[in-house]
């Protein structure tokens, strides 16, 4: 069946598309993760179609990664295909842009900065793609995709829709796509004319602030904020977990709503670090903090 399924797959998206047991540490920020029995890059919508529909038809799994920034990858691996969106068209009429999910939000920033939009300075240094932002509902600053994004094409049951801001029901690091399964094909934003030279200073800001993370790989904050006033790192360092380790994973000192790969780390050794930071946290305060990371593969 594997044969079967790598020829079809090789077939639509091009044999030098298709990997075999492709390690996923290689396209996850956290660098932790097994095999993907099949790893594809999809160059077109059109391909992206055929793909999803044939998939679906042979009832095979599958995983649409962006740039893994919010993935937690198994030590096993994942027992499907993991898609990789390759189509990256970026452009814009007056303040609307238009950007393909497999565009990285960094060059859609700096997009918006190049031709005078405002209004997302905020996202500056965010490692994501379009797709996996609007996911995510991404932000930062008191800011988030939800704020600009107007329409979203995504490919659900063969077809391609177009869902409106109000439609995909964001939230807090919420979409509904988190609910109702589909594939984020590219999003429209609506943004605001403002001299580049501004929007430049106001980039600079950012990237100033985020220096203050840390530099190891990770997956970002680990934890949502369950209600304003809570500051979840402050309070994992009044626990004094600063430093955490299990293997090569560890309780970020420098910002302790971070777990770091501190060199070597295993999936095991994030999830046991990330679980014994939420037993405690409950245990002092009675909250119980949910992850912002998207589990891809069999956790242990």
């Amino acid at each position: 069946m594997d044969a079967i399924l790598e020829n079809y797959l090789q077939y639509i998206c091009g044999q030098e598309n298709v990997k075999r047991n492709e390690p996923l540490a290689r396209w996850t920020t956290f660098r932790v993760g097994g095999p993907a029995r099949f790893f594809v890059l999809v160059e077109s919508k059109e391909k992206l179609q055929k793909l999803i529909s044939a998939l679906e038809y042979l009832e095979r799994p599958y995983f649409v990664l962006g740039l893994g920034a919010n993935v937690l990858a198994s030590d096993k691996g994942y027992d499907g295909v993991v898609i990789k969106i390759n189509f990256q068209t970026i452009q814009h009429n007056d303040v609307f842009m238009y950007a393909d999910a497999g565009a990285k939000l960094s060059a859609v920033v700096n997009y918006a900065r190049e031709h005078g939009l405002s209004g997302l300075e905020w996202a500056t240094g965010i490692p994501a793609t379009i797709g996996g932002g609007v996911y995510m509902n991404c932000g930062a600053f008191e800011h988030s995709m939800s704020d600009v994004v107007v329409l979203v094409d995504v490919l659900q049951n063969g077809k391609i829709k177009t869902l409106t801001n109000h439609q995909i029901n964001f939230g807090y690091r919420h979409s509904c796509f988190m609910e109702e399964p589909a594939v984020i094909i590219g999003a429209y934003l609506r943004l605001k004319h403002d001299k580049s030279a501004k929007i430049a200073t106001r980039m600079r800001e950012i990237v100033a602030k985020r220096n203050r993370h840390p530099h190891e790989p990770s997956a970002g904050s680990v934890f949502k904020r369950p209600y304003d006033n809570f500051f979840v790192g402050r309070e994992i360092e009044k626990l004094g977990l600063a430093g955490y380790t299990v293997g090569g994973a560890q309780v970020s000192p420098r910002h302790c709503n971070f777990i770091v790969n501190t060199g070597g780390a295993t999936c095991r050794d994030v999830w046991q670090v990330l679980n014994h930071v939420k037993q405690q946290v409950e245990a002092a305060t009675g909250v119980k903090l949910e992850s912002e990371i998207v589990i891809l593969g069999e956790m242990e």
